[in-house]
């Protein structure tokens, strides 16, 4: 993962030192604040597509599911210390190879 300082050039072509950078975004944000809002102004604008507003739905239900599933967990741990719990192989190689080809279709 990258880590960027974009507050290591608050003026296009010239860096400036350290101490001056609070100073700089602190005028440049004084500066917008009293900068009249135009209802007509020509300002960037935002979309979502279709695709991003679901991840963005799905990535908030996914943070509200709870973390793990204990009592299943335990059941599971039961099993493999007594020994009962059996892996089918094919049963996973069939979820596998469904997987795959339904990146395909």
């Amino acid at each position: 993962m990258k880590v960027y300082d974009y507050n290591a050039k608050l003026e296009f072509g010239s860096s400036l030192k350290k101490g001056n950078r609070a100073e700089q975004a602190g005028r440049e944000q004084a500066g917008r604040e009293q900068a009249p809002v135009d209802a007509e102004s020509k300002g960037d604008r935002v979309s979502f597509s279709d695709e991003g507003r679901l991840r963005t739905e799905a990535y908030k239900e996914a943070m509200n599911a709870p973390e793990v599933r204990k009592d299943k967990v335990a059941a599971i741990k039961a099993q493999i210390a007594s020994g009962e719990y059996k892996i089918d192989s094919n049963k996973i190689a069939e979820g596998l190879l469904r997987d795959e080809l339904d990146l395909f279709i």
